[in-house]
C-alpha cells in the first residue's frame, strides 16, 4: 500500500514569511539608529568625500605647475597663542621657493603646569608639487614630500622619517594669507634675513651624525613626551581637576587641533565626551568614549587610539584606580 506523503509546502512558505518578518525588522532598527545618528544628512556624502575630491582630476601641464608655483611662494608665518604665558604656543615659519622647494621651522612652546618653559622644534625640508585643482577650484592639491625633517626636544636632536609623501591643500587667499591644511599663514614682510628665528638649524638637515627618532616621532608626540616629563605627582583626591584642565589645555591643541585638520570640518566631533581610568601612574588603563555621529567614527578612532597613550600625573598616596569624566569642546 502507498503512503501518502502530506505537502510541506505550507510549511517551508511559513518559515521564509517568518525569516523576511526578521529581516524587515532588523533593517528597520538599522535604519532608524543611522537616521537618530545623522546617516540621511551627512554620512553618505561623507563617505565618499575623499574619493569625489580626487575624482576626475584635470593634472596641470608643467607650465601650470610651475605658475602656481610661483604663486604661492613667498615667506609665511603661523602664530597661535602667547609664547609667556599660553598653555601651549606654536610658531610656524614656512618658505616656499618658487621651484617647489620648502624648509619650515615649526616651534612649539609648553608652558608647563609646573611652572617651567619647554620648546620643541621640528624642521623640514621638501618639495611642493601642484598637481590640480579642486573641484570647486578653491584649493590646489599638491603632491608633497617631506625629504628631511628633525625634531629639537630636551636638549636631544634626532631625525625623524624622511622621503615622506603627503597631499598637502593650499589656497591663496584674496586677502594675501595662505592656507594650507586648514591652517592660515600670514605673508611676512620683515628682513628675510632675519625670517628663519634660529636659522642655523637649517643647516643641521645634512648632518649624518644624529640619532634616528622612535618610529612613531612627529611633533605632537615630541611634544606629549616633554610634557608628560614634567607632571609632577599629586595627591589622589586633587588630580581629577589637574587632569581635566591638561587635557583641555594641552592634548588638545597638541594633539585633537593637529589631528582635527586632517579631516572635513563636518567629520569632527562638536565634543569629546568620555571616562578614562587613570591607574596610580598616571597612565590611562581604561577609556569608554561616547562617539557622536557616524560621520565622525574615522576622526574618534584615531583621536581614541593617542588617548589610550596620553600621561597625567601620578598620585603618591594610593594605589587605587580613579575614574575621570571629559568634555573637551572641539568647535
Amino acid at each position: 500500500m502507498q503512503r501518502l506523503r502530506v505537502p510541506r509546502r505550507r510549511n517551508a512558505s511559513f518559515k521564509q514569511a517568518l525569516i523576511l518578518l526578521v529581516l524587515l525588522v532588523v533593517i528597520g532598527i538599522l535604519a532608524t539608529g543611522l537616521y537618530r545618528s545623522g546617516f540621511t544628512s551627512n554620512l553618505a556624502g561623507l563617505i565618499n568625500s575623499d574619493f569625489e575630491s580626487y575624482r576626475n582630476l584635470e593634472q596641470f601641464d608643467s607650465a601650470k605647475t610651475a605658475d602656481v608655483q610661483r604663486e604661492i611662494s613667498g615667506f609665511w608665518t603661523y602664530a597661535e597663542g602667547e609664547t609667556s604665558s599660553s598653555p601651549v604656543a606654536k610658531r610656524e615659519y614656512m618658505e616656499l621657493i618658487a621651484n617647489g622647494i620648502f624648509w619650515q621651522i615649526n616651534d612649539w612652546y609648553i608652558n608647563t603646569p609646573s611652572g617651567g618653559q619647554r620648546v620643541v622644534t621640528q624642521v623640514m625640508n621638501g618639495y611642493v608639487r601642484p598637481y590640480s585643482f579642486s573641484q570647486d577650484n578653491s584649493v590646489y592639491y599638491c603632491e608633497t614630500r617631506i625629504i628631511r625633517q628633525f625634531f629639537v626636544a630636551d636638549g636631544d636632536t634626532c631625525y625623524g622619517q624622511s622621503q615622506v609623501d603627503e597631499m598637502w591643500h593650499i589656497a591663496k587667499n584674496e586677502n594675501g594669507t595662505l592656507t594650507v591644511n586648514r591652517r592660515g599663514y600670514d605673508k611676512y614682510e620683515g628682513d628675510i634675513k632675519e625670517f628663519f628665528p634660529n636659522g642655523s638649524l637649517l643647516d643641521i638637515i645634512d648632518k649624518l651624525t644624529m640619532n634616528r627618532c622612535q618610529s612613531a616621532a612627529s611633533l605632537p608626540f615630541m611634544a606629549k613626551r616633554t610634557l608628560s616629563r614634567t607632571l609632577v605627582a599629586l595627591p589622589f583626591f586633587a588630580r581629577a581637576a589637574m587632569v581635566d584642565s591638561i587635557a583641555r589645555a594641552y592634548y588638545k591643541p597638541m594633539v585633537l587641533d593637529e589631528l582635527a585638520r586632517k579631516y572635513d570640518p563636518r567629520a569632527v566631533p562638536d565634543v569629546m565626551d568620555m571616562r578614562i581610568t587613570l591607574n596610580a601612574e598616571g597612565a590611562v588603563s581604561d577609556l569608554k568614549y561616547r562617539s557622536g555621529k557616524i560621520v565622525t567614527r574615522p576622526f574618534d578612532d584615531q583621536a581614541t587610539m593617542d588617548i589610550r597613550g596620553w600621561l597625567f600625573p601620578a598620585v603618591g598616596d594610593t594605589n587605587d584606580e580613579q575614574g575621570i569624566e571629559l568634555k573637551i569642546g572641539m568647535k
